[in-house]
């Protein structure tokens, strides 16, 4: 599993959409989209991502 793929489950699992994370992280939701399936975030933007969905960037290194 890479970043993109647990980002993606993590908001299927809160019941959030794709769209809902790009608009609170003020990116296009195609260019969010596209980072997501070719694993591409940048350090400040899976920071916003992991408060946003509440995920421990720690526990995150660990499971990948």
């Amino acid at each position: 599993m890479n970043i993109g793929e647990y980002i993606k489950e993590e908001i299927k699992n809160q019941g959030r959409t794709q769209k809902w994370v790009a608009e609170k992280i003020e990116m296009d939701v195609n260019t969010f989209n596209r980072k997501i399936n070719n694993d591409t975030f940048a350090a400040d933007e899976l920071i916003k991502i992991a408060k946003i969905l509440n995920i421990d960037l720690n526990k995150l290194k660990e499971e990948l």
